[in-house]
């Protein structure tokens, strides 16, 4: 009796359980085919048609467009210094004084000599023109002698003889007033080498004392000063520079793959970080035409805005943009998948993935140019894409939603 019970108690536990286990394999299973039927989870987006190039980031430096360098054209101390680096200074704007007392020290002696010279040969010059009014008499008096002479002899008064006499007493009078008036040239030729001499040393001075006084050539910005007020200047080297204007330039180097790319008038993107984080845009000035000889580099100039200063010497991100693509076919480049030589992406129509093979182009950031496969306006796989194959279902779920 008691074996009996026990038995069909049994039975009827294993039943249950086996009833309880079968009822949880249905519930699983009605789980899986409810996730089939709806598909695998993915994420999409619409193929989209964009302007597209090539991201190219250097680094450069910001410098001044037309940098105007002051250099001393005397050595001496540097007795005043008005200005740093920084200021925005005018044209005509003193920039430093040099000490000119030991070149100007000669000056009032040399003075002196000239005010000597130029009395003495005066002097001269007024006695060398006293005898001309003689020798001008003289020619006067033996022209008339002559005339008279000559007069007679004309007449059978006069002979040969006294003819001839009268004739070299002309010749010699006129002799001695052309002397007379070559002495007057020589000592005014004399007077004015002497004084020209020393005039020529007296400007020499007078030049080198306005050297000492150094003002600005140009309307423009500091950007250095190498001198110091008490310390030396020498002709060695720039004292001053001067951005002219105030205007600046980026300046980059460029390798010569990247050179060939570019041109006068494209625009990039331009950061100098110790202005502002957010870029700016920029155009391309110059191209230089040749190569440095010790980088192999080419120095690109791109023009900054004229409404902001940047300071000279800070650096700049510059990123140029090439092998541009208007209107182009784009898609996240992860939305790529590669097996082997193929490249292929999902796309979803009718809730169903479809497999595309595609041909691709250039790539920017994030994103590749799609040159064959894709027009635009598809609804592309962007997540899950890696779960997918042709012809299978899915379920487009927003990115919190996706498993």
């Amino acid at each position: 009796m008691n074996a009996r019970r026990f038995t069909a108690g049994l039975l009827a536990c294993l039943t249950l359980f086996g009833l309880s286990a079968c009822g949880g394999d249905s519930e699983q299973v009605a789980e899986t085919a409810q996730v089939e039927e709806q598909g695998t989870a993915v994420e999409t987006q619409t193929v989209e048609r964009t302007d597209l190039a090539n991201e190219n980031m250097v680094s450069g430096q910001v410098i001044a467009d037309s940098a105007v360098s002051i250099v001393p054209t005397i050595a001496g101390t540097v007795q005043s210094l008005p200005v740093k680096a920084g200021d925005t200074v005018k044209t005509g704007q003193l920039l430093f004084q040099i000490d000119t007392s030991q070149i100007t020290s000669s000056y009032a002696s040399l003075q002196e000599s000239y005010n000597a010279t130029q009395q003495m040969t005066n002097e001269a010059i007024q006695n060398a023109q006293k005898a001309l009014p003689i020798a001008q008499s003289a020619v006067t008096t033996a022209q008339t002698n002559y005339d008279n002479t000559l007069t007679l002899f004309n007449v059978g008064a006069a002979s040969q003889v006294e003819l001839d006499q009268a004739r070299m007493q002309l010749d010699q009078a006129n002799n001695q007033l052309e002397q007379a008036r070559s002495a007057v040239s020589q000592a005014r030729a004399s007077q004015k080498a002497q004084l020209a001499q020393i005039e020529s040393s007296l400007n020499q001075i007078r030049t080198q004392a306005a050297a000492g006084t150094v003002t600005a050539p140009c309307d423009g910005l500091i950007t250095a000063v190498n001198i110091v007020e008490g310390g030396m200047a020498a002709q060695s080297g720039p004292a001053v520079v001067i951005a002219e204007g105030g205007r600046t330039r980026i300046s980059v180097q460029v390798s010569e793959s990247l050179l060939g790319q570019l041109k006068v008038g494209d625009s990039a993107q331009v950061t100098v970080s110790a202005v502002s984080n957010e870029p700016f845009t920029a155009t391309i000035a110059t191209i230089a035409p040749a190569a440095n000889a010790q980088t192999a580099l080419y120095e690109v100039r791109l023009y900054t805005p004229a409404d902001v200063t940047y300071p000279i010497g800070a650096f700049a991100d510059v990123t140029f943009y090439t092998n541009r693509r208007p209107d182009a076919v784009t898609v996240p480049s992860d939305a790529i998948l590669i097996d082997g030589a193929e490249q292929y992406v999902f796309v979803v129509e009718n809730d169903t993935a479809k497999k595309v093979t595609v041909q691709t182009g250039v790539v920017g950031d994030g994103v590749t140019e799609i040159t064959g496969g894709l027009t635009g306006g598809e609804t592309l796989v962007t997540k899950g894409q890696s779960y997918l194959s042709d012809g299978a279902a899915v379920r487009v779920v927003s990115g919190e939603d996706t498993p």
